[in-house]
């Protein structure tokens, strides 16, 4: 009996045994059927540093006899999308990702880079403040918006240019003064000025200096500058009365309108160049220059006569083209001519520069005579 016995605990330890190691089998089987928890995926930023990525424990389980015949029983693909993902590296998720604030970040510096290259290339209007990105757009702005400023009977300045305009003037009782504008003048253009007034000086101050201290004191000092008048037409002056409102502020784009277009572009042409640019000491003489008919001619636009009251470097006014010339084959240059009229108050007064720069346009009275 007692070897009975002994026989059958061996037996029901040896089946207890099998048992266990059945039920090691099921439950390995059954957790393998669970789907694996989702992976968190961790936003990476260029801007710091990646940590370590804190790998799944369960890749690492070491190998063992149940491990190997449960995959080897179970008969299932082994899933390798999750490989995949465990296999990339940081920079391959960072490029893979839908978010794209890093391209974006990195596309607003590079903008702000770009922008910050052409800071220094724009030019803002001093009046409104536009901004424009060359110096000759600002010159045209300037010229059609900010040109002009009417001045007042209560204004100084008026009543000085009325007395100036009207001291020359013959048969002053048909003169009738309608406006005073006061010009303003770009920087480029006092700057081009006043850049022909020095270049006079110095030639002035050479020939001085080659005959032994001789020459015009004046010329040296200040370019020899008068106050000169020139005579022209204008339309637009006409056009803001009709409507009642005040005078344009900035010259119009009409090529009809002469004294517009000498303030947008000044007395640069072929004119200039050739016949010279005739201004006269006074308002009378250069009245009398404009032929009537050419204001009869453009009558039908509404054309008015203006007088431009300007500033003109004359230099070395030489007298006569005859005395120009001898002493150009000394070697002493003249900037200005005083032509030989045949009398009369038109041609005693009359003085020709040959330089758009010499002639700087500073009020522009409308009147009717």
């Amino acid at each position: 009996m007692t070897t009975e016995g002994s026989y059958f605990s061996s037996f029901l330890s040896l089946f207890v045994l099998l048992l266990l190691h059945l039920g090691c089998f099921f439950f390995s089987y059954s957790s393998s059927d669970d789907p694996p928890p989702p992976i968190k995926r961790r936003k990476i930023s260029p801007f710091f540093p990646t940590l370590p990525v804190p790998s799944d424990p369960r890749t690492k389980k070491s190998l063992s006899i149940r491990s190997y015949l449960s995959r080897l029983l179970s008969f299932r693909k082994p899933n390798t999308e999750n490989q995949e993902q465990h296999r990339r590296s940081p920079i391959e998720l960072i490029s893979l990702s839908p978010d794209g604030r890093a391209d974006g970040q990195a596309r607003l510096y590079a903008a702000d880079h770009h922008s910050l290259s052409y800071r220094d290339e724009i030019y803002p209007c001093p009046e409104c403040g536009e901004v424009l990105s060359k110096p000759q757009l600002l010159d045209l702005h300037h010229a059609a918006k900010h040109s002009f400023s009417e001045l007042r009977d209560a204004d100084s300045g008026y009543n000085i240019v009325r007395i100036i305009f009207r001291s020359g003037w013959i048969g002053e009782s048909s003169l009738v003064v309608r406006r005073i504008l006061k010009i303003h003048n770009t920087a480029r253009t006092l700057a081009r000025y006043e850049e022909y007034r020095d270049a006079v000086r110095s030639r002035a101050g050479r020939y001085a200096a080659r005959n032994g201290g001789g020459g015009d004191g004046r010329c040296i000092a200040d370019g020899n500058e008068r106050l000169r008048f020139y005579c022209t037409t204008i339309l637009c002056s006409r056009e803001a009365e009709r409507r009642g409102g005040a005078a344009p502020a900035g010259a119009c784009g009409s090529p009809y309108c002469c004294a517009c277009a000498i303030v947008r572009h000044g007395f640069a042409g072929k004119h200039a160049d050739l016949d010279g640019i005739a201004t006269y000491s006074t308002s009378w003489g250069a009245h009398a220059s404009l032929p009537e008919d050419l204001e009869r001619e453009f009558a039908f636009l509404g054309a008015r006569r203006a007088m431009l009251v300007c500033r003109v470097v004359a230099g070395r006014v030489a007298h006569g083209h005859g005395e120009a010339a001898e002493e150009e084959e000394k070697g002493a240059g003249f900037d200005s001519v005083v032509p030989n009229g045949g009398g009369g108050a038109v041609g005693e007064d009359e003085l020709l520069v040959y330089s758009p720069r010499a002639v700087l346009p500073c009020f522009v009275v409308i009147y009717t005579a």
